[in-house]
């Protein structure tokens, strides 16, 4: 089959799932045959999407495509994770990893909803690390997979002294940018804390309650200033 129509998020999302509930199967899971395996994916993907214009070619070419943006995906989260602020959630850790994906990447990470279904799969965590070489290439090319050949060849050339100095600089580049990233977020969830407290502050009639307000009011908006000015 050529080239189709473009793959939607939600028919990633839906493989993703196809691929963790089939592996997972208590029955049959990973250990049937490569063919029965992929034939089980299908069959459960076209079920679900209630569609059948995907060859099994196909989902397993966009399964690599899919598997290994959210592998390179789950680097940028390890990164925000190692340099969560105190009291920031999970979801504020996601946010700062979808944020340095679009700042190092220049384009949108495009498989959150296939990332968060396979992140809570051991099996697919158990799966072997994409090398770097090979998830260069866009993730949205459903007919260029990279073959491990390639991979291991690539991985076994020396790094030559202009090649280890660049990585060196994009990894201090990187760091730099998530950094900012987290202090940015820092500062957005002081601010909405002290806009909370001037919220409580306005409803009381307490003369120390009402110099306590004007005093945050003058900070928040000194605070604001400074912001918007960086």
């Amino acid at each position: 089959m050529g080239k189709g129509s473009k793959w939607s998020q939600h028919e990633d999302a839906q493989l993703a799932r196809s691929w963790v509930c089939t592996s997972e199967d208590p029955i049959k899971g990973t250990d049937q045959s490569k063919d029965k395996f992929w034939s089980t994916i299908h069959e459960h993907w076209s079920s679900a999407l209630g569609q059948d214009d995907r060859t099994i070619q196909a989902l397993k070419n966009r399964w690599s495509i899919v598997s290994r943006s959210a592998q390179k995906f789950s680097g940028y989260v390890a990164q925000a994770k190692s340099r969560r602020a105190s009291g920031n959630t999970d979801e504020d850790v996601m946010q700062a990893a979808l944020a340095l994906f679009l700042s190092l990447e220049h384009e949108v990470f495009q498989q959150e909803a296939a990332w968060r279904t396979l992140s809570a799969c051991p099996k697919w965590q158990g799966l072997p690390t994409a090398k770097s070489s090979a998830i260069k290439k866009a993730v949205d090319d459903e007919d260029q997979v990279t073959s491990e050949e390639t991979c291991d060849e690539d991985t076994r050339r020396p790094m030559g002294t202009k090649q280890a100095k660049r990585k060196s600089l994009e990894h201090v580049d990187m760091t730099k940018k998530l950094d900012e990233l987290v202090q940015a977020q820092n500062n957005k969830n002081k601010l909405f804390s002290d806009y909370m407290l001037m919220q409580m502050l306005t409803a009381s009639t307490e003369p120390d309650d009402l110099q306590a307000l004007n005093q945050l009011k003058s900070d928040y908006m000194a605070k604001r200033f400074r912001s918007c000015d960086n």
